[in-house]
C-alpha cells in the first residue's frame, strides 16, 4: 500500500474508532450484527388488479432484522433492459429452437386452456436482465455511496458507517478488531461484505379462475366414468371448486444479491478520495471496479382462499391483496435466508431461553437453532436448542399492530448467557 493510502486509511481508522469510543458510553446493551439491506422492486404490475397489489405491497414494513439501507432507485421495469441475442449468448442463454418450441407450447397450452385469464410469468431471463440494470446504473455505486454519505458535490462523511459500527459493537465485532490485528477497519469491512439486495416480482392469479380450469378437467374425466358414477364424479369437482375458488393465489419471486467488498475494494475506495480538497472524485469513483454479485432466487405461493362475502367480518377485497402480499413477501425472506447462511439473521439470547422472532420469521416449532459464541472473530457453535411448538410468537401481519413478545427453546443450559451468547436457525 502506498504512503499516502496508509496515511489515508489511518485517518478513516482514528474517526471511526474515536466516534465509537465517544458514543459507546451511551450503549446501554449489546445488540446483535444485522446485515444491511435494500429492497427493490421489479415493476411490473400489468395482470388483473395490479393495482391493488402494488399498493399492498407499499404496506410492506421493512424487515426490522437487517439495517434499512434502501436508497432512491428501487424500482426496475424490465421492459427497458430487454436483452440481445449476443447478450443472452454470452451469458449461456443461446436460443434453441427446440427449447423456445418447447417453452412456447408449455405457455400457450396454460393460457390457451383458460381462455387467455391465466398469464404464465416468464422469469427465466430475469437474473441476466438484473444484471444488465446493476450495470447500467451502477447499483453497487450506489449501495456505497449510502455506506459513505456521498453527495453530488463529492463530500462524504462517516456517519453511517459510524453508527452502524456502534450497532454491532458486540463481542463479536470486538473480536474481528482484536483477531486482525487491524482494527476498525476490518469491523467496517465486515459489516459492509454483509450488504444485501432483493428484487421482488409480484404476480396474481385469481383463485377462480384456477380452480374453474381444474374443475373442468375434473368432468371431463368424471364423463370417462360408468354412467352411474358420472353424476358423483361431477359432484366431487364441484365441491372441490367450491373450497379453492375462494380468494386469490399470490406468486412471489426474489433475487438475493450481495455487496462485494472486502480490503480490496476498501484499498480501491481510498484511491478515490482527493486529499486535498477531502472529497470522493466522483469520476473516479465512477470508473472503480465495484460490484454486486448474484447469491441466490427463490420463490414463494400463498394461497389466500377465505371469504369475500358479506359475513365474513367486514373484510374487503383489498384487505385479501394486503394479507396475502405482505405474508408472500415474507414467506420469500425466509426460504432466501434458511437457503443461504450468509443471508440468516443472527438473534442475540433472550432471557429465559428466548429470542425476538416468530411466525413471521418463518418459525412454527421443532426447529434447531445452534447456540454461538464468538472466539478469534469467528462464530463458534456450543451446543442447539429446539424451539418449543407451544410457545412460538404469532407475529404475522395482519393489518392490526403486532403485540411485542417472544419465542422461547424448549430447554436451555445454564452456560448459555443472555446478552452474550446467540442464536441462528439451523433446521
Amino acid at each position: 500500500m502506498s504512503t499516502e493510502k496508509s496515511s489515508l486509511q489511518k485517518q478513516l481508522t482514528f474517526i471511526i474508532t474515536l466516534f465509537i469510543s465517544v458514543l459507546i458510553y451511551g450503549q446501554q446493551k449489546k445488540d446483535f450484527v444485522r446485515s444491511s439491506l435494500h429492497m427493490h422492486l421489479i415493476d411490473d404490475f400489468s395482470f388483473d388488479n395490479g393495482d391493488k397489489v402494488l399498493n399492498s405491497y407499499n404496506k410492506f414494513k421493512f424487515p426490522q432484522n437487517y439495517n434499512d439501507h434502501r436508497i432512491d432507485l428501487n424500482k426496475i421495469k424490465l421492459s427497458e433492459y430487454e436483452l440481445t441475442d449476443e447478450e443472452k449468448a454470452a451469458s449461456g442463454k443461446k436460443k434453441s429452437l427446440l427449447g423456445d418450441a418447447i417453452g412456447d407450447a408449455a405457455k400457450g397450452a396454460v393460457e390457451g386452456s383458460t381462455g387467455g385469464l391465466v398469464k404464465v410469468q416468464d422469469n427465466s431471463m430475469v437474473k441476466l436482465q438484473l444484471n444488465k440494470y446493476n450495470t447500467s446504473n451502477k447499483m453497487a455505486h450506489e449501495i456505497i455511496k449510502k455506506w459513505f454519505n456521498i453527495e453530488e458535490d463529492g463530500s462524504y462523511n462517516m456517519a453511517t458507517v459510524t453508527l452502524r459500527a456502534l450497532q454491532t459493537k458486540t463481542m463479536e465485532m470486538e473480536a474481528i478488531a482484536d483477531a486482525s490485528g487491524t482494527g476498525s477497519i476490518d469491523q467496517v469491512n465486515s459489516l459492509i461484505n454483509n450488504t444485501f439486495v432483493v428484487y421482488t416480482r409480484l404476480f396474481y392469479v385469481s383463485n377462480e379462475i384456477a380452480a374453474e380450469v381444474i374443475r373442468q378437467i375434473a368432468y371431463k374425466q368424471a364423463d370417462k366414468l360408468p354412467s352411474m358414477l358420472q353424476s358423483k364424479g361431477r359432484l366431487a369437482a364441484d365441491k372441490i371448486y367450491e373450497k379453492t375458488s375462494e380468494g386469490y393465489s399470490v406468486w412471489t419471486t426474489a433475487w438475493l444479491y450481495r455487496l462485494k467488498w472486502g480490503q480490496e475494494e476498501f484499498d480501491l475506495f481510498l484511491t478515490t478520495i482527493d486529499q486535498e480538497k477531502k472529497k470522493i472524485d466522483l469520476e473516479k469513483f465512477a470508473a472503480a471496479n465495484f460490484e454486486l454479485e448474484f447469491i441466490s432466487q427463490e420463490k414463494a405461493t400463498s394461497l389466500v382462499t377465505f371469504s369475500l362475502k358479506k359475513e365474513d367480518k367486514g373484510r374487503t377485497e383489498q384487505d385479501v391483496f394486503d394479507l396475502s402480499t405482505i405474508r408472500n413477501m415474507d414467506k420469500v425472506l425466509v426460504k432466501l435466508q434458511k437457503k443461504n447462511d450468509v443471508f440468516k439473521p443472527i438473534f442475540p439470547l433472550r432471557e429465559n431461553f428466548s429470542l425476538a422472532a416468530g411466525k413471521k420469521e418463518g418459525i412454527e416449532g421443532g426447529e434447531t437453532f445452534e447456540v454461538l459464541e464468538t472466539k478469534n472473530g469467528k462464530y463458534k457453535r456450543i451446543g442447539t436448542m429446539k424451539v418449543d411448538k407451544k410457545r412460538v410468537w404469532d407475529n404475522t401481519w395482519t393489518g392490526e399492530d403486532i403485540e411485542p413478545g417472544l419465542t422461547y427453546f424448549k430447554k436451555g443450559n445454564k452456560k448459555y448467557v443472555p446478552g452474550i451468547h446467540f442464536v441462528r436457525l439451523v433446521k
